[in-house]
């Protein structure tokens, strides 16, 4: 909890901790309301207060409660628009208090707990989860972003404080990309390991963001690698490239495009980060490291 804190105060100050301290407030309210039992918060928030529960005494649920009411708000477009046999169902929303109620996975085990243990595997069922998660066609009277909204952060000034050499590749990566792009989807916009659950016998996504893009943009947030991998691996390039070609023909999707996303989107991530007053150094290391 003491990240999910910081983090709303880092992000919005003196507002953000007056609607901390009216959090337990709002979750007995959304108790009553939703009828909810045996509340308990997870360890691991950091945008969102999230707590597992039981529905009516008897069903498993996730309340999730936040700040920012755009976020939760495409969130639940998302799930919605979303082919739902691959995310998690949506049970509730509650725009007083900015709140979700949802369905809860059963084990909730991660596909972060299994890779690269399993790398096969996971990929395989990664690859499964997402193809399940898109319709062919964009829905009719879609309300979500494009992509180059996201990427228009790389333009503001406050992306200037991102080493020179590196922000420009991803300028021109994010320029020649967005031109490129032939049949956008709804995307899930934020699928990384975390965010896939083990429930029975098949994985579902959480956390949608929903965004309008490629299906290469949403396979780069794939995490290839993760930093505690990088001080005990000599030829990290190298391996880096076989697992998203590997990747790359498990999905049948473009290698290059793949990787190339996964360069701007770190870059990106770097300049979310200064927006949010947070530290981008992980993110740029990791760019300048991997490629």
């Amino acid at each position: 909890m003491e990240e999910f804190i910081v983090n709303i105060t880092n992000i919005y100050g003196a507002r953000g901790e007056r609607w901390i301290n009216q959090l337990p407030d709002y979750l007995a309210a959304l108790t009553e309301y939703w009828n909810l039992s045996d509340v308990i918060p997870v360890p691991n928030m950091t945008f969102n207060y999230v707590a597992k529960a039981l529905l009516h005494q008897q069903k498993p649920v996730v309340l999730k409660m936040g700040y920012d009411k755009k976020s939760l708000e495409n969130e639940k477009r998302a799930l919605l628009d979303l082919n739902r046999q691959g995310s998690i169902d949506l049970i509730d929303y509650n725009r007083q208090y900015n709140a979700l109620l949802l369905q809860q996975a059963i084990p909730g085990m991660t596909l972060k707990s299994i890779y690269p243990i399993q790398m096969d595997y996971a990929m395989d069922c990664y690859v499964k989860t997402m193809f399940r998660l898109h319709h062919p066609h964009l829905p009719q009277r879609i309300k979500h972003p494009h992509i180059s909204e996201w990427l228009s952060e790389l333009d503001k000034p406050e992306a200037s404080r991102i080493p020179i050499a590196l922000l420009s590749r991803a300028i021109h990566l994010k320029n020649k990309l967005l031109s490129s792009l032939k049949t956008p989807i709804l995307l899930h916009g934020d699928l990384h390991h975390d965010n896939i659950l083990k429930h029975g016998n098949d994985w579902l996504a959480i956390d949608p963001k929903g965004v309008i893009g490629d299906r290469e943009f949403e396979i780069a947030a794939f995490d290839f690698m993760y930093v505690s991998e990088l001080a005990n691996i000599k030829d990290i390039k190298s391996i880096m490239e076989k697992r998203i070609e590997v990747l790359a023909q498990k999905s049948n999707l473009d290698a290059q495009r793949i990787k190339d996303w996964i360069f701007v989107r770190l870059i990106l991530m770097a300049a979310w980060l200064l927006e949010d007053n947070d530290d981008p150094t992980w993110a740029i290391k990791l760019a300048d490291l991997l490629f």
